[in-house]
């Protein structure tokens, strides 16, 4: 473990904040940490950037990462895992609330290598829409109906032409992924598309079997991005 110190916390809502390191951790989208707020459980957090972590408040250390001053120390272990299989043509995101970090970063990575990047974005309102100003070219679905398009994230891509996309990459709650590689499995699509999942980590190195899937992959080893094809969902 070594430690970095946060420069910057920019809040997006009540329940989110982007947490800004003061170096940069050499790392590829999609990659993990395992990150410790000292007196809190060590947890494992999607980098959003090369030096920062967008995170949500859904337990006792998320809300205290959100909550975090500029100028606070954090433990960290990594960038961990498998990342994304960059492209430099046309590439679809399609993210679904939190699962908006790791594709912001990725959203940057493809940008910078040449592609052609547009996003599709779901929440459950506006307000958890976060980092739109991130973005290049996007689409955004609410399930209220408070922004963009009125239903689901993968309601809004059985309206779009995904056979013209080389690669389609998916972050999200995992009953939006089951449906979106329902999707694609039908449309045939699921070799070009990679999902990074999300799964309760002990160790983040393979040892405790925590984060085992179904098929026997461990999420922080051989994942946490994997080809869809691969998924038995």
């Amino acid at each position: 473990m070594y430690c970095v110190k946060v420069e910057k916390v920019v809040r997006h809502n009540k329940d989110t904040a982007t947490l800004i390191f003061d170096s940069i951790l050499p790392s590829y989208p999609g990659q993990f940490v395992m990150l410790n707020l000292f007196g809190y459980e060590e947890i494992p957090l999607s980098l959003s950037s090369p030096r920062s972590i967008t995170v949500k408040a859904v337990g006792e250390t998320t809300k205290a990462l959100v909550n975090v001053n500029p100028g606070a120390i954090v433990g960290i272990k990594g960038p961990s895992g498998n990342p994304f299989t960059p492209t430099d043509t046309k590439a679809l995101l399609v993210a679904g609330g939190i699962g908006i970090a790791p594709l912001l970063y990725l959203h940057d990575y493809l940008i910078a290598e040449g592609a052609n990047v547009h996003v599709l974005y779901g929440a459950r309102t506006a307000d958890e829409l976060v980092c739109l100003e991130r973005l290049k070219s996007y689409e955004v679905a609410t399930d209220d109906g408070s922004k963009g398009f009125y239903g689901s994230v993968v309601e809004l891509a059985e309206l779009k032409p995904l056979r013209k996309y080389e690669r389609i990459y998916a972050c999200g709650p995992e009953p939006m992924l089951r449906a979106f590689h329902r999707l694609l499995k039908e449309r045939r699509l699921l070799d070009k598309a990679e999902f990074s999942l999300e799964r309760l980590m002990r160790c983040g190195m393979g040892v405790c079997g925590s984060c085992v899937l179904p098929e026997g992959f461990r999420v922080c080893v051989e994942g946490p991005v994997f080809n869809a094809a691969k998924l038995e969902w």
